[in-house]
């Protein structure tokens, strides 16, 4: 960019002086993609216990593959020769799909797992979802929770190296594309940040519940179906809207938004999916909880 001082900060906001940074970067031959993929891949391998010093005793054993949709009570219900169909969504198969996720099969040991746990953790603290018909106990609401949203800050954590790791994405491009993707960088940044920060305040809560057995920390509702459902599921999602589009929250960077957890459990010829949220005010997932709860059954017509 001309005119800029060669020695000031970089306008990028790496914190390198200009000529050790953008300076001359249009000419630079341009990185390869898969560094930062495999960057990425390391990052969601990495392996740490979501339970470690937080007053739920010591870790003991070494960081397990934790699954986030039980395997055993669920995941054995719907594979067929001990594989599931699930979606993938890496850069590679992405280019081959025309931008479309695909589908394939992978076994139940490695279905829907992250290293988020020792191996005494993930034994003590789910049980009771793991060896246990779920039948919607509040320690089982809880535990769902309480796994759920440690997969989903594992996920943000794994993610936050993503702004540096591709900082250096723009060489070989024009001064202005440069810009453009610094920019939808540090929106993307500025978004996963925030987002960190709301899931690490909900998870700390959920923590806390646990440790003091305040099993009323969370409200859940359970629906049950009369038959077995074809897929299972576990996450949470923050509503910005309610089912018919009220506002619930505004989504600003420095508000912390509430959470609801979603996951489903199999049985022999049934299905139920719980519905929890934190037992807070003006809860977003209990205006949800009293929509859905609202909405004519089946049976009814």
């Amino acid at each position: 960019m001309k005119g800029r001082d060669r020695n000031a900060p970089c306008w990028c906001g790496s914190g390198k002086k200009f000529k050790k940074c953008h300076l001359g970067r249009d000419a630079q031959p341009k990185g390869n993609p898969w560094d930062a993929v495999n960057v990425n891949r390391k990052a969601f391998s990495q392996k740490k216990c979501c339970a470690r010093d937080v007053g739920l005793g010591d870790c003991d054993g070494s960081v397990v593959k934790a699954h986030t949709v039980s395997r055993g009570p669920n995941l054995t219900k719907i594979a067929k020769e001990g594989h599931v169909l699930h979606y993938v969504a890496s850069i590679s198969d992405m280019n081959k799909n025309g931008g479309m996720l695909s589908v394939k099969k992978i076994g139940i040991k490695n279905a829907s797992v992250f290293h988020g746990f020792c191996s005494k953790h993930d034994r003590e603290l789910f049980s009771c979802i793991e060896n246990e018909v779920f039948t919607g106990r509040p320690d089982q609401c809880l535990a769902v929770a309480y796994r759920t949203m440690s997969r989903e800050l594992y996920g943000k954590d794994a993610g936050a190296h993503l702004r540096e790791t591709l900082r250096e994405a723009d060489k070989g491009l024009k001064p202005f594309e440069q810009f453009m993707l610094q920019q939808m960088l540090d929106e993307i940044n500025t978004g996963n940040e925030a987002a960190r920060r709301e899931l690490k305040a909900t998870h700390d809560a959920l923590t806390t519940a646990l440790v003091d057995v305040r099993l009323d920390t969370i409200r859940s509702v359970v629906f049950e179906f009369s038959a077995p459902l074809p897929f299972m599921f576990a996450g949470a999602w923050s509503p910005f809207t309610d089912l018919h589009g009220g506002e619930l929250q505004k989504g600003y960077v420095d508000e912390l938004l509430e959470q609801i957890f979603v996951s489903s459990f199999a049985g022999d010829s049934s299905a139920t999916i719980c519905v929890s949220w934190r037992n807070i005010d003006d809860a977003p997932g209990h205006v949800i909880a009293d929509q859905l709860l609202a909405l004519p059954d089946v049976n009814e017509h």
